[in-house]
């Protein structure tokens, strides 16, 4: 039997969620490292990607390419030192440097 899975799903962060968090789980990726992909398709709502707050609804797209899902993973293992409130070069650079963010 073929499991079909949908395209994209919504996920509420509840208290305690981090991105690692919601990637690891099994109806998203199942990948804690596959967090940039959340950071990414929700860039709009989520200025730091350490900061993410109760309630924030994300789109998870649960059907990446396999060179983006890659890309995700690359960044996540490599992206250095991080601090909460502040955007990492790294991460602006994943996003292709599309955040005006102080």
């Amino acid at each position: 039997m073929t499991e079909i899975r949908a395209a994209s799903v919504q996920y509420e962060v509840v208290r305690g969620d981090s991105l690692w968090s919601i990637s690891g789980r099994a109806e998203t990726y199942n990948n804690p490292y596959q967090w940039p992909l959340i950071y990414k398709a929700n860039r709009d709502q989520i200025k730091d990607a350490d900061l993410i707050y109760p309630g924030q609804n994300f789109t998870v797209d649960r059907n990446p390419s396999a060179a983006d899902a890659q890309a995700a993973i690359d960044h996540a293992r490599n992206r250095g030192a991080w601090s909460i409130g502040v955007v990492e070069e790294s991460d602006r650079n994943y996003l292709g440097g599309s955040l005006d963010l102080q």
